[in-house]
């Protein structure tokens, strides 16, 4: 009975590679769920407690990520391969979709989670919150990702068809993505009229009246009346007593985390403001662009590789294998759509040209061989 092999360094060494890769593979898998529910739980108004789940498990992700990048970064440079890592292995994307956001959105929103802050109420932290939502976008990278699973599908045997099918999509998706990112970070600092900033003016003119007329909050049904009248407001309060509230207090504890509203004074009151509507907007076009991403990687996965399959790879396969195997001999098929392409241009001279003289250097080959045997045949009977 034969003994089992003894495992070696590389065989040990390669199944904790496959491990680290399927494990990698799997946080992808799950990341880009978390990111598309996250965004789903904003728009439905899903409570405080099931959001701050979904962002510690954001931090978590974002912090695996970095890692990650920082391992692989380490493994290339030890190798001395750390721009062909960068540049040529997609180390941009692992880079891009985690560093930045550990940095500018997770991180800070743990941070803000664990020490108990809120957002002020001052235009340059509302301007920096939008930034920093609109730098979120950059989580749809994780997508690219992807593509690494996508190498291993096989729309034909020729790893032309799958590198050249990644580098497209990896472009596309790319630019679609930071498109997105730099014009959502632009309208986030400039006077976009949008959702935001439809709210961002009611808080203006909420915060005026009171500084200007404070008795229209004097007392109890004249606060009641005008915070009922102003969408945004969540409380007034004159020091510490609330003269409105729109939710009680658990209502409030519940359903509202730090980045939910924001506190603005006007005279001796200040004024707690929802933020949720700017949220939701945001979600949106954070659930646009995943979907569109997503579009454009299956698209091209769908239809761009099978199609440089047959018109740019398979030719060139045949007549590669043609020129290397003498008893290979099939044409290479030419759409006539495509016959005036460089491609097809050059596998009519191979189907015209090529194959006939290939077929008579054999012809000529066979009949010397047999020549060859006739004439020993003959000398062995004179003999």
């Amino acid at each position: 009975m034969a003994s089992p092999r003894k495992m070696d360094g590389n065989d040990m060494k390669g199944r904790f590679r496959n491990l680290i890769e399927g494990l990698v593979t799997t946080a992808i898998i799950l990341v880009l769920i978390q990111t598309i529910a996250e965004d789903v739980l904003v728009m439905s108004g899903a409570s405080w407690m099931v959001r701050r789940i979904f962002l510690y498990t954001g931090f978590a992700f974002d912090l695996f990520f970095t890692v990650e990048f920082l391992i692989r970064s380490w493994d290339a440079m030890t190798r001395r391969s750390y721009g062909r890592y960068i540049f040529r292995e997609n180390g941009w994307v692992d880079f891009v979709a985690s560093v930045p956001l550990l940095i500018f959105t997770s991180g800070p929103e743990v941070l803000a989670l664990s020490t108990g802050a809120v957002f002020a109420g001052s235009g340059a932290v509302l301007g920096l919150l939008k930034v920093v939502k609109a730098v979120r976008m950059a989580r749809v990278l994780r997508l690219l990702r992807l593509l690494k699973i996508f190498r291993r599908i096989r729309f034909a045997e020729s790893v032309m068809v799958q590198r050249h099918t990644v580098r497209i999509v990896t472009t596309a998706a790319a630019t679609l993505i930071f498109s997105a990112t730099v014009i959502g970070t632009v309208f986030a600092v400039t006077d976009y009229t949008g959702t935001d900033e439809a709210w961002s003016s009611e808080r203006e003119a909420a915060a005026e009246s009171l500084e200007k007329r404070p008795d229209l909050v004097a007392g109890p049904d004249a606060a009641q009346l005008w915070g009922e009248s102003r969408p945004s407001v969540l409380l007034v309060k004159d020091d510490d007593w609330t003269l409105y509230a729109r939710n009680d207090d658990a209502a409030l504890a519940r359903d509202f985390g730090p980045s939910d509203f924001t506190i603005r004074s006007a005279g001796s009151y200040s004024i707690w403001f929802d933020l949720r509507p700017a949220a939701v907007a945001q979600s949106k076009l954070n659930l646009t662009i995943f979907l569109s991403t997503l579009a454009v990687v299956l698209v091209i996965m769908v239809t761009y590789s099978p199609h440089f399959a047959m018109t740019v790879s398979d030719p060139i396969n045949v007549m590669a294998r043609g020129f290397r195997e003498k008893s290979y001999n099939l044409e290479v098929s030419i759409p006539p759509e495509c016959a005036e392409d460089g491609v097809f241009r050059l596998a009519a001279a191979y189907n015209d040209e090529f194959l006939p003289m290939k077929e008579r250097s054999t012809t000529e080959e066979q009949g010397s061989a047999l020549d060859i045997s006739l004439d020993d045949i003959s000398d062995l009977l004179k003999t």
